[in-house]
């Protein structure tokens, strides 16, 4: 399986300590982790943080050879944990990873790989956002992660975005935010899956409800899971390796309900540590899911 992330790679600034993220890259990380051939299409500055970011996603395994240098700083993210872990995020603006240019390297890898991945925070910048629009074309399955981080997103650009791709991840809060965007009456979360469904033509519709699981729609059917329960550390990156492992499991053809669980747990698993990208093995998923 061949795979390749688009966006922003960058530093979580912790109260404690630099950790190494960015949505596009902590799903490149899981996915390798279960054994796909990842990269990843970023920038990263001219600095000491971007040369060890570098370092470090090579570290990880991922491709970083279409990691781009540019005059503009490494990304940083000052991130803030509340009491029960859950973070909120100062994006620095602008960073390398918003001046991502067009390579023929970069054009061609997407062009070979079985799923191409990115968000909406790379495009809040008319360079990166250009070249996403290249990359794009050369997609043969495109997977959405939505990622509402105010103010760098616009709700039609968004619509649009989600009317290009295959398979789209949202949380309960932005399902509720954009399906009311664009008009829906609707107040639960099914019947706002359906709308959006029916409004952008998406083929799988992921929205993940936090403590409570996630709900996978696919073929006109939703799945749930009610989620598993963990000691929370920090919740960076849980939902990153959720769909890391949830799009592995359905490119690799696991049935749907199945393919959700597997997801939950992972990302129940990383929500109780540390970083958006703490070890975790396949082995150790199936015991958390399955203990003896």
């Amino acid at each position: 399986m061949k795979v390749t992330s688009f966006g922003e790679v960058l530093w979580d600034d912790f109260p404690d300590g630099k950790v190494l993220g960015g949505a596009p890259l902590n799903v490149a990380v899981r996915m390798r982790s279960l054994g796909a051939d990842a990269a990843i299409i970023s920038s990263c500055g001219d600095d000491e943080d971007g040369r060890e970011l570098v370092r470090r996603i090579e570290a990880k395994n991922v491709a970083a050879d279409l990691v781009q240098t540019s005059e503009c700083p490494t990304g940083l993210v000052k991130v803030s944990l509340d009491k029960n872990g859950s973070a909120s995020y100062d994006i620095v603006y602008p960073c390398a990873w918003d001046k991502i240019r067009p390579e023929a390297a970069a054009l061609q890898r997407v062009a070979e790989s079985d799923a191409f991945i990115f968000g909406s925070l790379a495009a809040r910048d008319e360079v990166s956002r250009a070249t996403l629009a290249q990359l794009l074309a050369q997609a043969k399955f495109k997977i959405f992660d939505v990622n509402l981080r105010s103010p760098h997103y616009d709700t039609a650009r968004l619509l649009d975005t989600m009317k290009q791709s295959d398979m789209v991840k949202l949380n309960d809060d932005e399902l509720f935010e954009l399906a009311a965007a664009y008009g829906s009456p609707y107040h639960s979360v099914e019947q706002n899956i359906e709308f959006i469904v029916k409004l952008t033509g998406i083929k799988i519709l992921c929205i993940t409800l936090g403590n409570h699981g996630a709900a996978l729609y696919v073929d006109g059917q939703i799945y749930r899971h009610s989620g598993f329960r963990v000691k929370v550390a920090d919740t960076v990156g849980a939902g990153d390796s959720f769909l890391g492992g949830l799009s592995y499991q359905l490119l690799a053809g696991t049935e749907p309900q199945q393919a959700l669980t597997f997801a939950c747990a992972l990302g129940a698993l990383v929500a109780a540590r540390h970083g958006a990208t703490p070890d975790i093995s396949v082995a150790e998923i199936e015991a958390f899911m399955n203990p003896a």
